[in-house]
């Protein structure tokens, strides 16, 4: 039970650390560091993993724990997230991303009923993830784009706020790092088209209607509760259409997708193509048409310095974090705090899908503090695996709550990028939209735990 308390203060520590502002990769390496420390003094377990040859000395073995974790990842899973990354920051450079959303928010405008148009917004502003996987740079570009045209066509800017916010609420998007992350915490490798299609997608697809449906009679409510009910309005005409890249570059953010379905198992079985092969061709596509566009080829070479950029960005941003919650976690997992908590389920009868709301409610109150959707995911799905073979169960069950709670949780927090970047456009302060996004995403992390339980949480071999 000692080892559950320890573990539990110093996650406590944590959180309250980084809500005060410090940066959660070291606050991650400190954290860890200390839990092993702990259990080398008490003599709780060994520190290293099997696989790991000890140094010679016990303390320095801490850092060989480090080191391998740095080796691992970066050089696997890191480098699959650093090339995504850097595609993202490519495209946003040519102009793609901009393109994407400017020819997709052009239907909204035939939409004359503003409550039924926060329906369809979302739903857009949603699906736009699967080009544009960052939360804050999708929220950005939705607010020079979309939210001119719902307040034009007579919405209030605390509801399109509300909307906008939420975009990427609910995940489904097979470039996002925690879908990576958790494609391999559940055993299928790199497979995360996989993993999305068969786990991730049709659970996100119902939850993605239940907050849409939410938001319409939710943001009715809080405009009537402030006498701004919306009213159909013209739009503005100054709204600007956007006279960057041409249209048909909206296409090119979706490559990495497209080539991935298609060359998945699902439709050819004698291709394999790794996801950072598939990034570099992209890549290499995307290229050679800004050359055929702009005919100034030093110009494009100059621009691949962004893709560079990009990579170099999430190292920095993910990798370092992935690897200090690796180092967390494995601190959590040696001190015994997780042997112990399984004994205590199991001495309760604890079932796995209570076990799992668990973990999402945890995952939720994370995110919502530190504002952060990948810090607590990341911290906490390294232990599902452990947890979810003691139990003989599926770890998907498990994983997929946390994975929407966390993404949920930084939409329903005032301290996370998204919700600042969105708030700070609309000339409202971050609480008036937490309120506005609050409510459809606690609904909806109601209706997806409960698809979950019903058609995810069983066996593993049943799965």
């Amino acid at each position: 039970m000692i080892q559950v308390i320890i573990a539990l203060l110093v996650i406590v520590v944590v959180a309250r650390l980084i809500l005060k502002g410090y940066k959660a990769e070291p606050v991650l390496f400190a954290a860890g560091i200390v839990l092993m420390i702990c259990t080398m003094i008490f003599g709780w377990g060994t520190i290293l993993p099997k696989s790991l040859k000890t140094t010679g000395i016990t303390f320095f073995d801490i850092f060989e724990v480090m080191r391998d974790l740095f080796s691992t990842r970066a050089a696997d899973l890191g480098l699959m997230i650093m090339a995504l990354m850097g595609f993202a920051h490519y495209m946003d450079h040519i102009g793609a991303n901009e393109a994407v959303v400017r020819v997709a928010t052009r239907p909204l405008k035939s939409l004359r009923s503003p409550y039924i148009l926060l329906f369809f917004s979302f739903l857009l502003a949603s699906a736009l993830q699967l080009a544009i996987p960052s939360a804050t740079g999708l929220a950005v570009l939705l607010m020079g784009t979309m939210f001119p045209i719902m307040i034009g066509l007579g919405l209030s800017p605390a509801s399109a706020a509300g909307v906008i916010a939420t975009s990427l609420g609910v995940a489904y998007t097979p470039m996002a790092v925690d879908a990576i992350r958790a494609t391999d915490a559940v055993g299928m490798g790199k497979d995360v088209v996989g993993y999305v299609l068969s786990f991730q997608g049709p659970a996100a697809i119902a939850t993605v209607l239940a907050v849409g449906i939410t938001h319409v009679f939710w943001q009715r409510h809080c405009d009537r509760k402030l006498g701004i009910l919306a009213e159909l309005g013209k739009e503005d005409e100054q709204v600007s259409e956007g006279k960057g890249a041409p249209g048909f570059y909206a296409l090119l953010p979706m490559l990495p997708i497209i080539m991935a379905i298609v060359f998945s198992k699902l439709f050819v079985k004698d291709i394999n193509l790794d996801v950072v092969t598939i990034v570099l061709i992209c890549m290499f596509v995307c290229m050679l048409i800004e050359t055929l566009r702009t005919r100034n080829f030093k110009q494009v070479c100059d621009g691949f310095n962004q893709f560079l950029k990009g990579m170099g960005s999430a190292f920095t941003g993910v990798v370092g974090l992935l690897v200090a919650a690796g180092v967390f976690a494995h601190g959590i997992k040696v001190i015994g705090a997780i042997d112990q908590l399984i004994m205590m389920a199991q001495h309760v009868g604890l079932p796995p899908f209570a076990m799992a709301i668990v973990f999402a409610i945890v995952t939720l109150a994370a995110a919502i503090i530190m504002g952060s959707g990948n810090a607590p995911f990341l911290a906490f799905v390294e232990l599902i695996p452990q947890i979810a073979h003691s139990m003989g169960v599926n770890p998907v069950g498990m994983i997929l709550p946390m994975q929407q709670a966390s993404h949920m949780g930084r939409a329903m927090s005032p301290v996370s990028g998204v919700v600042i970047a969105v708030s700070s456009g609309a000339k409202l302060s971050p609480f008036d939209v937490v309120k506005r996004t609050a409510i459809p995403l606690l609904v909806g992390l109601v209706v997806h735990t409960l698809i979950v339980g019903i058609f995810f949480t069983g066996p593993a071999a049943s799965l």
